[in-house]
C-alpha cells in the first residue's frame, strides 16, 4: 500500500471505528449525541499521532481531507447503526 494510500485509508478507517464507538456511547439516548462529536473529534485528532507512525507527514492541505473523509464516514455509519 503506497503512503497516499494510507492518507486515504486511514480516515476511512477512523471515521467508521468513530461511528461505531458513538452509537455505543449514545446507546438510544438522544441526550448524549454531543458525546459523539466529541468521539469524532478525538478520532481525527488520533491521526496527528498515528500517520506519522506509518513514516507519513501532515501538511496544512491535508488536514481537510483527513477531516473531512472521517467526518462522512462517521456520519454514515453512526446513522445507519442508529436506523438498525
Amino acid at each position: 500500500m503506497e503512503k497516499n494510500d494510507l492518507k486515504t485509508f486511514l480516515p476511512l478507517l477512523m471515521g467508521v471505528i468513530a461511528g461505531i464507538v458513538s452509537y455505543i456511547i449514545t446507546g438510544d439516548m438522544r441526550s448524549r449525541d454531543p458525546f459523539g462529536i466529541l468521539v469524532l473529534v478525538m478520532m481525527i485528532y488520533l491521526h496527528k499521532f498515528i500517520l506519522p507512525k506509518f513514516g507519513l507527514t501532515i501538511e496544512t492541505k491535508d488536514w481537510l481531507g483527513i477531516s473531512f473523509l472521517t467526518l462522512a464516514t462517521w456520519y454514515i455509519s453512526w446513522t445507519l447503526l442508529l436506523n438498525s
